[in-house]
């Protein structure tokens, strides 16, 4: 089956979705003096995420991460005195979900309208050495300068769930990096990791790390290589204002909410896609990631919120990517 594009319109925003890993392709919005801007690092054609080339790069450019978005070491997790191996793709741990997740999928389109759009998978027992069939369906809306995404899940037997989406922005993209963006984030904390992999203790944002104030890309790129995080909320799932990304050329704002209880901040270091929109490449640094989602590695850290979704609980998450 070929990857079809859905197009959402409004007199403010449009976003394209493909059914190929239920992908934002992209999302055009204006700038200050009134001209539309692409503000999504993403590929030229639908078929484009399907090469080996884009594939092989790993970046995951606007697609749907499951069954579990980030992490978890070593591939490793146990229900009930069951373990589970999945596979290890990234160092000795298990990332988004594995060789072939839920970005790689042919989704099914429920629903389709000017501003709305529905899709499904039917992930089944043993995916990826995942435990449980998983029926997921996304929903995509536009509301007023804003995309609404309402993730759901249910599964026959318990498994752990993370869904996210992996959207790189560049809200200048006729810049060739995003170092001169500033970025505000409402914590300040953040998850201690050791090769990506949270020890199970937080620290409290400082220095180049600290965003609760807008603050420049440039100096923890320039100083610390980047970002790579996990910044924490105490929001009780609730939805709450997480981030927001600027930027002074084009005088566009990004806010993004959600009620996860975390969201990871990426600024794309080792990003290399060839050929990507108008022949462009993206090298390090030429979008910058925000991912709401649970936190990494929680299946091995009962003390972290819990991933675990059981049969007959509805898993429900909402991120919004909205402009200002």
């Amino acid at each position: 089956m070929k990857p079809q594009i859905y197009i959402l319109k409004n007199a403010h925003l449009e976003v394209h979705i493909s059914t190929l890993g239920a992908t934002l392709t992209r999302m055009l919005t204006k700038d200050w003096q009134g001209k539309v801007v692409d503000v999504l690092l993403g590929m030229e054609k639908a078929e484009d995420y399907e090469s080996p080339e884009y594939v092989g790069s790993g970046a995951y450019l606007g697609a749907i991460i499951g069954r579990y978005g980030n992490r978890i070491a070593r591939g490793k997790f146990e229900i009930d005195g069951v373990k589970y191996q999945l596979a290890v793709n990234n160092g000795e741990n298990h990332l988004h979900g594995g060789l072939c997740g839920f970005d790689k999928k042919i989704w099914n389109v429920e629903q389709a309208g000017t501003d709305i759009l529905t899709l499904t998978y039917c992930s089944p027992d043993g995916e990826e050495a995942y435990p449980g069939t998983l029926q997921v369906k996304v929903g995509f809306s536009l509301q007023e300068k804003a995309l609404r995404i309402d993730y759901e899940a249910i599964t026959d037997k318990k498994c752990f769930v993370n869904l996210t989406h992996h959207p790189y922005f560049n809200l200048n993209p006729e810049a060739a990096d995003i170092k001169q963006h500033t970025l505000k984030l409402y914590t300040d904390r953040y998850l201690k990791t050791d090769d990506l992999i949270p020890d199970g203790t937080f620290v409290t944002a400082a220095g180049d790390y600290d965003f609760t104030s807008p603050a420049s890309l440039q100096g923890v790129i320039g100083n610390q290589g980047g970002l790579d995080d996990c910044f924490v909320f105490n929001n009780s799932g609730k939805l709450v204002r997480m981030a927001e990304l600027f930027d002074d050329q084009t005088g566009i704002k990004l806010y993004v909410c959600s009620d996860y209880p975390g969201v990871q901040v990426y600024t794309g270091k080792f990003l290399d896609v060839k050929q990507a929109k108008d022949g462009k490449r993206y090298g390090p640094y030429a979008g910058v990631a925000l991912e709401a989602q649970f936190w990494p590695d929680s299946p091995n850290h009962p003390e972290f919120p819990s991933t675990l979704l059981v049969p007959g609980e509805i898993y429900r998450k909402t991120t919004i990517y909205g402009f200002e």
